[in-house]
């Protein structure tokens, strides 16, 4: 059975001293289809988050990359790659002995770690606490997931927020769809875009610039509308 996710409380404060950057950000997942064939934790907190965080990295155009058995050296490979240009790595999924030793290695080539304290799983809540605790100890940053993603929204490129790819993919998020999949001249109620997703939706967009409305979005429900409007109140 899954145990409870630690409490904010429950952990060590964070002692890094470097600032989270979107643009610098590679999110690394370690094990995800191990946990995904697990059908007793897929209504869990944890999938929930790994599945936002996910969701969210791909809107934001985030690099993912994936750790997982016999692709673990090309994770690796591309993992290395990334961090030239893409220091911050933040850390979700399946703690395993593999993770554990090449932690070290990974922290000798950047100290911008982050892990999402709420996305990993580990054999039971004490040792999830113990390892976290230690990691902070040394230097390690950790931070939860809606943090992490709050943190992810406010330092995005507004260029990139505000455009119509940007537009398209936070959509699509909201609504748990492909942006490919959206007819554009079609009702976004239709697809099940409720207040709550426009409130968040609205937020984001008027924090990079836009002046938009909750009641716009009702007036311009469709995704082809809601992006003219948006780009043209950027503008």
């Amino acid at each position: 059975m899954l145990y409870p996710m630690p409490k904010k409380i429950q952990l060590a404060p964070s002692q890094a001293k470097w600032q989270l950057s979107t643009t610098d950000s590679v999110l690394v997942l370690v094990g995800l289809q191990n946990l995904r064939a697990e059908s007793s934790i897929q209504d869990s907190d944890l999938m929930n988050n790994l599945v936002q965080l996910t969701n969210r990295a791909k809107t934001l155009n985030i690099p993912i990359v994936d750790l997982y058995g016999d692709d673990l050296m090309q994770g690796m490979q591309q993992l290395g790659e990334y961090v030239s240009t893409h220091p911050q790595l933040m850390i979700a999924g399946q703690i395993s002995p593999m993770l554990k030793q090449i932690l070290p290695h990974i922290s000798s080539v950047t100290d911008q770690i982050c892990l999402i304290d709420d996305a990993i799983l580990m054999a039971n809540q004490e040792q999830h606490i113990q390892w976290i605790d230690n990691n902070t100890a040394q230097g390690i940053h950790h931070m939860n997931a809606y943090s992490l993603m709050r943190l992810w929204n406010l330092n995005a490129p507004s260029h990139y927020i505000l455009s119509t790819k940007g537009i398209m993919l936070a959509v699509a998020e909201a609504i748990e769809m492909d942006a490919l999949e959206i007819d554009p001249y079609v009702s976004l109620n239709s697809y099940g875009l409720d207040s709550v997703a426009i409130v968040s939706l609205v937020g984001l967009w008027r924090a990079h610039g836009a002046n938009i409305s909750y009641e716009d979005v009702l007036t311009h429900n469709t995704l082809h509308e809601l992006v003219s409007l948006i780009l043209q109140s950027a503008a």
